[in-house]
């Protein structure tokens, strides 16, 4: 664990979370505009994404974390502690998305085609991010004595680098929906692929993570949440999959 990566004097520090989510936004910035040139768009509309996604994927994130980790009385007692603390990577998904809706609704582009060029530049960057969660040593697993286990300072056994597989898995699917982005130019169908994958990974993964538990035993809140996102999603894509051409018109 190292969550300090530079010390200036004695109360200014650069951490490593904040390095690498910052490092993750300016990935999925580079990795948004390469698609927004090729697919012939508006040249602002990646920085567009870029500022909007960063509002939004903080915004849910601590909305999450705070829904998650606090209770009203306990925030309001102690505001700062709470504001200055932790966020919740699947409430920084769906943050994301609704930053994605609200830029398309300004630009009066079409949704699908949005998310199709904001997917693969979230899984990249969030797998970028997840290198700082790892260094800043939290979200981390359970209990485990594999060969590649790691033990954070707050834990005294070894444990699952939870924060790593996403990392490796992020890389993975990057790799294949940039591989297949040009195979169908179907709005919407990119990014429906990605997020029912995305979303499958993280409930999987939640089951040797260290989480919030929700109301239904054995599940957590964040798998409640990607639940919901494999489930629109794979509604979406079921309903691109199957859906009926339109007849060509004929002269006459």
């Amino acid at each position: 664990m190292h969550p300090i990566l530079f010390r200036f004097g004695e109360d200014l520090v650069l951490r490593s979370y904040s390095v690498f989510l910052a490092a993750g936004y300016l990935v999925a910035y580079a990795v948004a505009r390469k698609e927004v040139i090729r697919k012939k768009m508006a040249p602002d509309l990646a920085e567009t994404l870029l500022f909007a996604s960063f509002v939004g994927g903080l915004s849910g994130a601590k909305a999450l974390f705070l829904y998650q980790n606090a209770t009203f009385a306990e925030f309001f007692a102690e505001p700062a502690r709470y504001l200055l603390s932790g966020f919740s990577s699947a409430g920084g998904i769906f943050g994301i998305l609704v930053a994605a809706a609200i830029v398309s609704r300004m630009k009066k582009v079409d949704f699908q085609v949005v998310l199709d060029i904001v997917c693969p530049a979230l899984v990249i960057g969030y797998g970028v991010g997840r290198i700082g969660c790892f260094l800043n040593g939290c979200d981390y697993g359970v209990a485990c004595d594999l060969p590649w286990a790691v033990t954070f300072s707050e834990r005294a056994v070894n444990v699952h680098p939870t924060q790593l597989y996403d990392t490796l898995f992020t890389i993975v699917l990057f790799a294949f929906l940039w591989k297949i982005r040009k195979n169908d130019d179907t709005p919407g169908r990119l990014a429906s692929v990605g997020f029912v994958i995305l979303g499958t990974q993280r409930f999987l993964a939640e089951f040797i993570r260290e989480t919030t538990p929700s109301f239904i035993e054995g599940i957590s809140q964040a798998q409640l949440a990607c639940v919901a996102l494999v489930a629109v999603f794979g509604w979406r894509l079921l309903r691109i999959s199957f859906a009926v051409p339109a007849p060509e018109k004929t002269r006459g």
